[in-house]
């Protein structure tokens, strides 16, 4: 899977499309997913709106979002080898973390990717929606 990022936000604005995404009932959430998924977008624009937001601003320009995949799995092993040779189990740990932490991020990925791939929102405005309540 390649790097894909999205357009650097400030962080209020991270904040707000975060929250926004958060306080919508999991079943939209749920539905914009699966419909990125099959390359659609969720009929209901303020839900795709808040779902393009939410993606932009999961899917910043950071290093561990331009990353590829097979760097952790290298590391990782490179870690186990160390770990082996050396009879230094927590090099053997540290790989172990270092996995779950990209297992992480290929989850965040896979999830939101379809969501940014998606053309933004027509009525979208600069700001993502806050989220009411």
């Amino acid at each position: 899977m390649s790097a894909v990022v999205g357009p650097d936000l400030t962080p209020q604005r991270r904040e707000t499309a975060l929250r926004a995404f958060h306080a919508l009932p999991r079943e939209d959430r749920q539905d914009a997913i699966a419909l990125a998924r099959q390359g659609r977008r969720h009929p209901d624009e303020r839900v795709a709106a808040v779902a393009w937001w939410y993606a932009a601003a999961v899917l910043q320009p950071r290093w561990y979002n331009r990353m590829p995949l097979a760097v952790p799995v290298v590391v990782v092993l490179a870690l186990l080898a160390a770990a082996f040779l050396t009879n230094f189990w927590p090099l053997a740990f540290l790989g172990l973390v270092v996995l779950l932490v990209s297992a992480a991020l290929v989850r965040q990925r896979l999830t939101t990717v379809p969501l940014l791939g998606l053309m933004r929102p027509p009525n979208a405005s600069d700001v993502p929606e806050a989220p009411e309540g």
